[in-house]
């Protein structure tokens, strides 16, 4: 017998004995039931086989995919506050933003996951393009990776962003939206795992996911968590200041972690002071104004 259903079968046994079942009238226990049971409570819990078994971990591989639409009229509305571009570096953002249009992009995503804790990383490749990779943010290595740390559960995200030449990194970190699923009565399979479907929708956000409930875990790729189960297939549609349809399909699935699921280390900021500190990078062309 498991050792969780050995302890919650020897307790259930005592307190069946001394609380349920008293045989003298000198039991303490007799007429007295509902005395000292809400000491009991939070015994009961710890005790409970389902917090006993410890909740799955592992790796899962998914290729991301993201295709984005974006007009300039919408980039320079939601400029971080007080930001002033010159005309030079508002026609470059614009040539940019006008090839990235319909431009599909496609990366290995490893995720490391354990009970509400998911560690994603990830390497941004080499767009096939023969200019210089250079963005609103300056120069990046084609190599640059990025890593992600969400608590499903504390429903935070802690991101290290791209170095670019800094000897400690920075660690953008937010609030993530918590998804109101709506579980759907539809069964499939991926990766030889039963899945089942869910849905969210809102004004500025569409989710169909596939999640897993045999692996016992709330965690998922990006802010695609909280599900019973682990996400397999992800499609989403996001249209809040952009148009950007993402997408998650694993492709493999490795059981157990061979170190603890960590928070990124580095300088914290928030989204907006890692805007501001990357657009001054690029130099002159770039002001602030109180």
């Amino acid at each position: 017998m498991p050792l969780a259903s050995r302890y919650s079968r020897l307790f259930t046994e005592i307190m069946q004995e001394r609380y349920l079942n008293p045989t003298s009238e000198n039991n303490p226990a007799r007429g007295s039931l509902f005395k000292p049971i809400r000491y009991l409570i939070p015994l009961l819990a710890i005790l409970s086989p389902v917090t006993l078994f410890a909740q799955d971990e592992g790796t899962v591989e998914y290729s991301m995919t993201t295709e984005v639409k974006m007009d300039m009229e919408t980039v320079m509305a939601n400029l971080p506050e007080g930001m002033q571009l010159d005309s030079a570096m508002v026609a470059q953002m614009a040539q940019q933003f006008e090839q990235m249009q319909n431009q599909r992009v496609t990366i290995t995503v490893m995720l490391h996951y354990s009970g509400a804790q998911a560690l994603m990383e990830m390497v941004i490749p080499e767009l096939p393009s023969s200019r210089p990779n250079v963005s609103p943010f300056g120069s990046f290595d084609n190599n640059m990776g990025m890593t992600v740390f969400v608590d499903f559960h504390e429903q935070t995200k802690a991101s290290k962003m791209p170095s670019m030449g800094e000897s400690v990194p920075y660690v953008m970190s937010e609030e993530i939206q918590k998804l109101d699923w709506v579980l759907v009565d539809v069964d499939s399979t991926i990766l030889d795992h039963a899945v089942k479907k869910a849905e969210f929708v809102s004004d500025s956000l569409e989710v169909v996911a596939w999640y897993a409930p045999g692996i016992a875990t709330t965690a998922g790729p990006d802010q695609f968590g909280g599900l019973p189960g682990l996400p397999l297939s992800v499609d989403a549609m996001i249209s809040q200041n952009m148009s950007m349809k993402m997408s998650f399909v694993a492709n493999s699935l490795d059981e157990g972690l061979e170190e603890p699921i960590t928070p990124p280390v580095g300088i914290s900021v928030t989204q907006e002071e890692y805007m501001k500190i990357m657009m001054e990078k690029v130099g002159g062309d770039v002001q602030f104004v109180p």
